[in-house]
């Protein structure tokens, strides 16, 4: 059996530590360090390219024809996120309504990025994870003024352009970008190269790219005020409840509808993993002078991030029990 690399047991360790750093940096700078937010993209551009790169066009192709976890997927995505959520920010924060707006908000809109890192970080089916990504970004542009009207209570205009924007600088040009330097480096290096030495200095990229990244991240953000730490906590609670209420039941579905492991990676993340980008621009526009609506939303990165790290950390020593396809292999040797 195949056993985890010392890099990919530290990996999570070390990607925490940059997130504690860049805190630390910001409390001793105390002030926001706008030029970050270039070096943010620039590094999410990168580890992104990373990860579409090792991946072969036919692979993508094949995760298509997985019918069955797609429409799960999207349904746990589309259907039961938004009603949970509502749901519990009216147990939670209904005495607060810019931050449940802010929550609400946060939570509707499936990532549309970040998630491919931690599918590959945890191995799991990232060809999956990039075929759900059309469906993720052209239903949430489709279903966003329903969610607003039915949820939040009024019709508030999305702002393509700045999802179109994401979409266009972490989507397809590190995707069209992988596929030219794929075939390029195969044809004059060969296969072997390419999947072997090449693709373990693209790890060496992604791990160090994404240091850079959430050190930035969090060296960037202001420093919340004293005056909201309770508010903030019960934000920080909501959070938490959310996103491993909604890993744990990644497992069950992929225990009761036989996923595999790898299946069961990717069905966690894409359904964990939020997209923040393409509501900062709705909440400005609908919510005018009502800072703890961004606030919500500027932090659930915050928040998300690290819980990301541990579920992948969990998933990886989980990956035994939810690899079905070796105990289906066992039986058949019976």
């Amino acid at each position: 059996m195949a056993r985890l690399s010392t890099k990919d047991k530290e990996k999570p360790f070390i990607l925490i530590g940059a997130a504690v750093l860049g805190i630390v940096i910001q409390n001793v700078l105390n002030k926001e360090i706008t030029w970050m937010t270039y070096v943010v993209e620039v590094g999410v551009f990168l580890v992104i390219l990373a990860v579409m790169l090792p991946v072969e066009i036919r692979d993508v192709g094949s995760a298509f024809k997985k019918i069955k976890p797609t429409i799960i997927a999207l349904i746990v995505n589309f259907i039961l996120i938004p009603l949970f959520s509502w749901s519990m920010g009216w147990l939670i924060l209904k005495n607060y309504p810019d931050f449940w707006v802010g929550a609400i908000l946060y939570t509707l809109t499936p990532c549309i990025g970040w998630y491919l890192i931690f599918t590959d970080i945890a191995k799991g089916d990232v060809a999956w994870g990039i075929s759900l990504l059309p469906w993720n970004i052209t239903l949430q542009i489709v279903l966003m003024p329903l969610y607003l009207y039915f949820l939040i209570g009024k019709v508030i205009p999305v702002d393509f352009s700045a999802l179109l924007r994401s979409v266009l600088l972490f989507l397809v040009a590190p995707f069209a970008i992988g596929i030219i330097i794929q075939r390029y480096v195969i044809k004059f290096k060969g296969k072997e190269y390419f999947f072997g030495k090449f693709k373990s200095y693209l790890g060496e990229v992604k791990l160090w790219a994404l240091v850079v990244v959430i050190l930035s991240m969090f060296a960037s953000q202001k420093s919340l005020t004293l005056s909201e730490i309770n508010k903030v906590g019960l934000l920080i609670i909501f959070l938490i409840i959310f996103f491993f209420v909604l890993f744990l039941l990644a497992l069950l579905i992929g225990r009761l509808f036989k996923l595999g492991y790898a299946d069961t990676v990717t069905m966690a993340f894409t359904t964990t993993a939020r997209n923040s980008e393409a509501v900062i621009g709705v909440a400005v526009a609908a919510f005018p002078g009502h800072p703890l609506v961004y606030m919500a939303i500027i932090l659930g990165p915050v928040v998300e991030l690290p819980i990301l790290l541990i579920i992948a950390k969990i998933l990886m020593q989980l990956r035994g029990f939810l690899d079905i396809t070796k105990k289906f292999d066992f039986e058949a040797q019976k």
